[in-house]
């Protein structure tokens, strides 16, 4: 189940099973005495705060270190879905995780060269940046992003070095002078002789540049941050500082000890089930590796992934365990009828959602709001939930507290139709009612006839309704058909 897959590997822990060096193998003699804790690294997107939460572990942060892009911060500086590395212990006596070490490194830092609405991307410093409707925005929205907006962006990483922004701040409206910009990614095309070289799109120039290459060669392939404090000059980055870097020590990725690993993220490279990386991460599955939402052939390039093993001498993730993301296809905007806290349950439109250690809080209405969770939320109050079925259980992976409205929304799949009279669909079990003022939307947003789009529509396709909720339907002013965009993530 649900919260059962995430509890699993903490009670072995707890029950001290878990093996710290290998596959999870069924013939290794009991431990007569274990550890009084075992050590975990956590990398994942932040999903809501009271401690913080990442890949559904709470973690005590009252004695942690926080670090951001190198420099000292506190728990107080992070924000909801920024991707961090949490090195920290597990009493296993007690189940409790503390954290020791929080580690925060953005992706980049700089000024939007251009925007695909059509795709849900932008690019900033020569680095494609996707968002979906898991991205949080601070200072703004996707829909308000401009070119020449300076932002700073924190994800995870798809193949070709394409970054899945879970975290976007708008900096500024545009490059002011004492800003720096820098990014991080792969030199390509290295030419010593102009002294240029790009990282993703991006021409840097760097024939003015301090170099700190810790004793590497600069050459094609190198990791490496580059900072530039001046604006672009004919599109090219004038870089002020080289700096090598190794992606895994930026995110404490590698265990200086035996240690339990969790790791979110896509599958950015792939040859088969015993080789392939997570964010970069070398991965191996094993015989002994347990599936949920999928099987070893769900395994692919840029499927998105949550793993728990162990790391090996040779640095590959063993993985215990491998969790497919379910598809967040429904999407509610409505007002909750109810709220069971002990059960972690809310309901709108009639229909319970859960939530769990995985549903990312945020309170979208105004300031950001660091401890928001589902006490933060009352009867009444106008949510945006975002969710995947798990069974017949509709589980939340984002919760959003918004501006009210007489109107609800309801994505899902239709479960049934017929053009009438009256146009009827049913959606989540929902009954959606049309009629002639009903405004209608092909899967390339473009405006259709009732006619078109019915004859388009079919059962287990994607539809957006909008309308007046009457406590049993939804009179729909707006019908429109959708694709899963992104796997629906």
């Amino acid at each position: 189940g649900r919260k059962l897959a995430w509890s699993i590997p903490l009670m072995l822990v707890v029950l001290g099973y878990v093996g710290c060096g290998g596959g999870g193998g069924g013939d290794a003699p009991p431990i007569i005495n274990p550890p009084a804790a075992t050590s975990v690294i956590s990398i994942g997107p932040i999903s809501h705060f009271g401690s913080v939460v990442v890949n559904g572990i709470h973690f005590e942060t009252s004695t942690a270190t926080v670090t951001m892009d190198d420099e000292p911060a506190t728990p107080s500086d992070l924000h909801i879905g920024m991707t961090v590395s949490v090195h920290g212990t597990i009493q296993n006596s007690t189940g409790i995780a503390v954290a020791d070490e929080i580690v925060f490194v953005d992706d980049a830092h700089g000024i939007v060269t251009s925007i695909n609405r059509a795709t849900n991307s932008f690019v900033v410093l020569g680095r494609t940046v996707t968002v979906d409707a898991f991205t949080v925005f601070d200072n703004g929205s996707f829909d308000s992003l401009q070119v020449g907006n300076v932002v700073e962006v924190s994800g995870q990483w798809r193949h070709e070095e394409r970054i899945q922004a879970t975290h976007v701040i708008k900096v500024a409206n545009e490059f002011q002078a004492g800003m720096q910009m820098e990014v991080k990614g792969q030199i390509q095309n290295l030419n010593q002789a102009t002294q240029q070289f790009h990282i993703g799109t991006q021409d840097c120039d760097y024939s003015g540049a301090m170099l700190e290459l810790g004793g590497a060669t600069l050459e094609n392939g190198l990791y490496v941050q580059v900072y530039s404090s001046m604006p672009l000059s004919n599109g090219d980055m004038i870089l002020d500082k080289i700096q090598a870097r190794d992606r895994d020590q930026d995110r404490d990725r590698l265990c200086d000890q035996d240690c339990d690993f969790e790791l979110e993220g896509f599958i950015t490279r792939f040859e088969s089930a015993t080789d392939f990386d997570v964010d970069g991460v070398p991965v191996s599955a094993t015989q002994s590796t347990v599936y949920i939402n999928g099987s070893v052939t769900t395994l692919a390039l840029d499927v998105k992934v949550a793993i728990d093993g162990t790391v090996g001498d040779d640095g590959v993730l063993i993985a215990d365990r491998i969790v497919f993301r379910l598809p967040s296809v429904i999407e509610i905007q409505a007002d909750i009828e109810d709220i069971d806290p002990y059960a972690l349950t809310f309901m709108v439109l009639g229909k319970t959602i859960y939530t769990d250690d995985d549903t990312m809080f945020r309170d979208g209405s105004g300031p950001v709001e660091p401890s928001f969770d589902l006490g933060n939320l009352s009867t009444g109050d106008r949510v945006l939930v975002r969710a995947y079925m798990d069974g017949d259980d509709i589980v939340a992976s984002r919760v959003e507290l918004a501006d009210a409205s007489s109107l609800v929304v309801l994505k899902a799949l239709v479960e049934d139709l017929s053009i009438g009279p009256p146009p009827y669909l049913n959606l989540l079990g929902i009954p959606i009612i049309a009629d002639e003022f009903t405004i209608y939307q092909d899967a390339d947003k473009e405006p259709i006839s009732v006619v078109e789009f019915f004859l388009l529509v079919e059962i287990g396709d994607i539809v957006r309704a909008e309308g007046e909720y009457t406590g049993t339907s939804i009179e729909a002013t707006k019908l429109f058909l959708r694709d899963c965009e992104n796997s629906c993530m």
